[in-house]
């Protein structure tokens, strides 16, 4: 009863700590295998996730390509569409062109929503009767 008991306060702990802060400072390593790392990594700002992507730490840049990841796949269809008419390597291409030419204002917003707005202008889902 204890283990549980001491397993759920570590995990609430990490969430109140990971959460106190939202965006800045870039992405964020975990000490331990244990944690997770979705939750130090909440409100990423999207110049902290380039700087990340383009990172020369194959960790941080793996991390920032797993976030990638989940955002494209979490609003293809919705926000953008899709891998249906863009190849994948394509896709990245357009992240990779639509980051180099982000406006100030983009690059301070959360990464997600730079990441939709990149894909939502190259390729926008057309409405379907």
């Amino acid at each position: 009863m204890k283990i549980i008991f001491l397993n759920v306060l570590l995990v609430l702990t990490i969430g109140v700590t990971g959460c106190a802060q939202a965006g800045g400072g870039g992405i964020k390593m975990t000490v331990s295998d244990q944690q997770s790392l979705a939750i130090e990594n909440l409100s990423l700002i999207a110049k902290d996730f380039w700087q990340a992507y383009r990172s020369d730490d194959v960790s941080k840049r793996r991390l920032a390509e797993m976030y990638l990841i989940g955002v494209l796949d979490s609003t293809e269809g919705e926000k953008w569409c899709g891998y249906k008419i863009a190849l994948p390597h394509s896709v990245l291409d357009q992240i990779h062109i639509g980051f180099k030419n982000a406006s100030k204002e983009m690059m301070d917003d959360r990464a997600s929503n730079t990441i939709n707005k990149i894909m939502s202008n190259i390729l926008p889902c057309k409405e379907t009767k």
